[in-house]
């Protein structure tokens, strides 16, 4: 029986291994009359990237910053709970939650503390995605004046609510032409990012 994965006939050097970082493969010339599934994270397709309540929040950056995201579903026993996201971590949100809970140091700040609660996420039906174009998403998205918004399906099996995808208002902006297009949409004037 073998005691270790490594087949090969040379000496083990490192102790540890590191995953590649995540590139999203993403199409560059999309249109506001493009399908919106083509802008859909689908969940049932690529596995999502989750995070715990407990995690640290600088550690929750790092995980960002090394699978390539923006956002983490905060999930509890295959639930989901929240959302957060690096502008949750690096914006205002850690400073006013030391402030309400007299926590001196950042270092004491999970995920949970400052995450979106899942009653306060933004989402979008299952059957509205399928049946909307990328111009519809943007309509929602200025609307909202939000960066994300989960896809939700219902669950007729177990009356769950299933969490479908995930569209990013960032991911939009990259893939169309520029945000110009998103601004002529409604009118307004350029898109702000976060």
């Amino acid at each position: 029986m073998f005691m270790n994965n490594d087949f090969s006939e040379q000496p083990r050097i490192h102790t540890s291994g590191v995953l590649p970082v995540r590139h999203p493969a993403e199409r560059h010339d999309l249109k506001l009359r493009d399908p919106a599934l083509q802008v859909m994270t689908d969940f049932t397709t690529k596995f999502p990237i989750t995070v715990a309540p407990e995690r640290q929040i600088d550690e929750a950056l790092a995980d960002m910053i090394r699978f390539g995201v923006r956002a983490l579903l905060v999930a509890h026993d295959n639930h989901v709970v929240g959302l957060i996201t690096s502008y949750d971590i690096e914006g205002p949100r850690p400073a006013r939650f030391s402030q309400q809970s007299d926590l001196a140091r950042r270092e004491y700040i999970h995920v949970g503390d400052i995450m979106t609660k899942w009653q306060d996420l933004p989402t979008v039906d299952w059957q509205t995605v399928q049946a909307s174009r990328i111009a519809d998403l943007v309509e929602i998205f200025q609307g909202v004046g939000v960066m994300h918004l989960l896809v939700v399906e219902g669950d007729d099996v177990n009356g769950n609510t299933l969490v479908r995808g995930l569209i990013c208002r960032r991911r939009i902006e990259r893939q169309l032409d520029g945000s110009l297009d998103i601004a002529c949409v409604c009118g307004g004037g350029r898109v702000e990012s976060n």
